[in-house]
């Protein structure tokens, strides 16, 4: 028997949350999407398929040294009213993230080591307690990227500082990349960072690439690692677990966008740059590669294929094609995202993050955010 937290669902997060009085708790899995500014114009915010998410991450608002945030990564102040607005009245969870890739030395001026130094770090937890109660937030998303070791005091520091001055606000933290098979990764700062968060997210996406002695890979697989080919969803969740994080404090990571690789390439486990003169080297990926482009300039052109180790789909080529020349392509669809619901569910894990809605929407098509509908199919009707 099959039922659904539909009309209204009731929004979810990992069980010993802190989110704030406005938010209908129920517990279960979490669906985060991030919803980001320099792409509103793909899609705006009324288009947004709610009933595919429990939570929304509107971003980026990016550290200053001295302590004040830069909103021109994110939705415009209107766009932003529009996201809170429209969440509340779906009954969702709204949350701010700061930050992005290749943040991390404005994080470290605006907490360490800026001229202004103690005077920055106070300005840094004022704009962030403003940017919560001006604007409505329920919480925070701290994407610190990438987080070297000499920052993590930091972010322990002031993650703690925020319990303290915003009192009953979700806190998350997205930790970068996934873990590599050659090299095991330390996770016993996550181990003490965990049980201040109410979420550690794994961004397990774009793992792909063409490195020395690697072999053409996926963007998302959930499975398959091997030395040539050394990540996974599952090699990265199980590093966490190892480290003692709790399965319902870890989400999955889901890109709506792929990798793609030129010729010879044609499918997973052939030889790369990386590996021997003459392999395929790495196209494109993140924003070029997003999945309303797949759809549109991709999909009608190649064949597609189904990894059943990996358990995710790629598209193959006959010759280079779309706008960058693709000869393989891996993504994610709707059979994919099924295929980490069902992980999901059998590890126990806490839920998921999309990286990013504005990728999966297709105008003109029905539905018009299929990928949307699948997280919803895949992580919120219950089984």
């Amino acid at each position: 028997m099959k039922y659904s937290f539909a009309a209204p669902l009731l929004v979810f997060f990992a069980l010993g949350s802190t989110a704030s009085s406005s938010t209908r708790v129920k517990s279960g899995p979490w669906v985060m999407g991030y919803y980001m500014g320099y792409l509103a114009d793909r899609q705006p915010p009324s288009k947004i398929d709610w009933k595919g998410l429990t939570h929304l991450a509107v971003g980026f608002f990016v550290p200053r040294a001295d302590g004040s945030l830069d909103a021109g990564l994110a939705p415009s102040t209107a766009d932003r009213k529009l996201l809170v607005q429209a969440a509340r009245q779906n009954k969702r969870v709204v949350l701010a993230t700061l930050g992005g890739q290749d943040t991390g030395p404005m994080w470290y001026a605006a907490t360490c080591c800026s001229e202004n130094g103690s005077a920055a770090r106070a300005t840094f937890i004022s704009s962030l307690k403003n940017l919560v109660k001006s604007e409505g937030y329920d919480g925070l998303d701290l994407d610190w990227e990438p987080l070297e070791p000499k920052d993590q005091p930091l972010l322990l520091e002031l993650v703690k500082t925020l319990r303290k001055e915003l009192p009953g606000t979700l806190l998350t933290f997205p930790a970068d990349g996934a873990d590599n098979l050659n090299f095991p990764a330390n996770r016993t700062f996550y181990a003490q960072l965990a049980p201040l968060l109410d979420q550690l997210n794994l961004m397990t996406y774009g793992m792909g690439f063409a490195f020395e002695g690697w072999k053409t890979w996926h963007s998302s697989p959930l499975y398959g690692q091997t030395p040539n080919t050394p990540t996974s969803v599952d090699l990265t969740v199980q590093g966490y677990l190892k480290a003692g994080i709790p399965a319902a404090k870890i989400g999955i990571g889901i890109g709506f966008y792929g990798i793609c690789y030129g010729a010879p390439a044609k499918g997973p486990l052939e030889d790369t740059v990386g590996t021997k003169a003459g392999g395929a080297k790495l196209l494109a990926d993140d924003n070029d590669l997003s999945y309303a482009n797949i759809v549109t300039q991709y999909a009608p052109l190649g064949t597609r294929k189904w990894d059943s180790s990996a358990r995710v789909p790629y598209l193959s080529f006959a010759k280079p094609s779309g706008p960058k020349g693709c000869t393989y392509l891996s993504y994610e669809d709707e059979a994919s995202i099924l295929e980490k619901g069902k992980y999901l569910r059998q590890k126990g894990l806490g839920g998921v993050i999309l990286w990013n809605v504005n990728q999966g929407y297709i105008p003109g098509r029905v539905p018009a955010n299929p990928l949307l509908d699948a997280t919803r199919r895949a992580f919120l009707v219950r089984r």
